[in-house]
């Protein structure tokens, strides 16, 4: 519970700090909104995650080896985990790698402000 309170008051404080900056500006509110919906777009990958076309989110997405914990970059952690066991894995595990480094610069792009009227 402690934890909660702990997020929701830092939240508070940022979106405090959005609303002192951007006011009642709704282009530049709408912008941010752009923004971040195009943060979020960069991490998709259509063909989904390997073994699971449904998961298609290239930062957070549940473990294949543990449905109840989410994994950060899941196709790279769950492809080196193969690959420990199964060396035919390796290439995937590149792929995945350079999938992340894509998404990453894209996202980096996405929120850069220039690329933006």
């Amino acid at each position: 519970r402690f934890v909660l309170e702990a997020v929701v008051s830092t939240m508070r404080t940022g979106s405090s700090g959005i609303n002192a900056e951007y006011g009642d500006n709704v282009l530049k509110m709408r912008r941010m909104n752009d923004q971040l919906i195009l943060l979020e777009k960069c991490f998709t990958f259509a063909p989904g995650l390997p073994g699971r076309p449904a998961n298609r989110h290239l930062l957070f997405a549940p473990s294949l080896l543990d449905s109840y914990s989410g994994a950060a970059f899941p196709g790279i952690f769950d492809t080196i985990t193969m690959a420990e066991s199964d060396p035919s894995f390796w290439p995937e595990v590149r792929t995945q790698i350079t999938l992340a480094t894509w998404a990453t610069h894209s996202a980096i792009r996405a929120l850069s402000l220039e690329h933006f009227p």
